[in-house]
């Protein structure tokens, strides 16, 4: 087993404090260490926290996998992947103390070690390599802004030419050869070369992008007309419970 307890043996349990206990935020309460290389290999440790303070650059604090909750149906906050996110959590903490040029080698090799932790706790595949796409593109969101503006386009462009790629090749429009949209479709894995040892990255967010992009679609559109719905009833039925003055609600009968 990768992951270890403060005793350096097999994990068993990650003992979290959820502090406040309506926040996203917990608290590591023992050590928990990840070693790629079992039995002799170095270990990455990820130290309990030794004060109560809960800034976002306190060591010893998680808020776990950093999943939107819109998310949850697809990638869960917490699950096998706890312990890599804790330990993850933070290697990203240390780097925020580096120089951009440091800080982007160092969150390589821990995104690495990431995507590997995720697959040795028998995270399934595909959810696994999108942990480690998004936590990679947060990498370059923090430590080179601009280098992340041309990534993030060059993948919305690798997504909408594979769909239009795929839209081609289904029902060719305006006369175009099938090689044409061929083409197309592997422009985004040819364009990758470009990026060197993040080519991996640039292949696999266009093309996931442009399988799952539908997907989150659909989810987005059901959980916003459910927060919708959920607005309607707390203004309408709920209002009167948690406000002193609700002003003009329907009767609360269906509290």
């Amino acid at each position: 087993m990768p992951y270890l307890d403060d005793d350096e043996q097999p994990l068993q349990r990650i003992d979290l404090a959820q502090i406040p206990p309506t926040g996203r935020r917990f608290r590591l309460e023992r050590r928990i260490g990840f070693q790629e290389h079992a039995p002799d290999g170095p270990v990455v440790w990820a130290p309990a926290s030794d004060d109560g303070h809960d800034g976002d650059r306190a060591e010893g604090w998680t808020d776990l996998a950093s999943v939107p909750g819109v998310l949850w149906s697809f990638i869960g906050s917490y699950g096998r992947q706890s312990a890599p996110a804790v330990v993850h959590d933070h290697r990203a903490l240390l780097a925020l103390g580096l120089p951009p040029d440091q800080a982007l080698e160092q969150r390589f090799e821990d995104d690495r070690q990431f995507r590997v932790g995720l697959r040795q706790q028998r995270v399934p595949l595909l959810r696994a390599w999108l942990m480690w796409a998004v936590v990679s593109v947060e990498r370059y969101i923090r430590h080179a802004p601009g280098i992340a503006a041309v990534l993030i386009g060059q993948s919305v462009l690798g997504v909408l030419a594979v769909w239009i790629a795929t839209i081609g090749l289904v029902t060719p429009v305006l006369g175009a050869p099938t090689p044409g949209w061929l083409g197309l479709a592997v422009a985004p894995a040819v364009l990758a070369v470009c990026w060197r040892e993040e080519r991996r990255l640039l292949v696999w967010l266009p093309y996931a992008g442009a399988l799952l992009g539908p997907l989150l679609l659909v989810q987005l559109a059901a959980v916003g007309a459910f927060r919708l719905l959920e607005l309607l009833v707390r203004e309408t039925i709920d209002r009167p419970f948690i406000d002193d003055s609700p002003g003009p609600v329907g009767p609360p009968t269906l509290r």
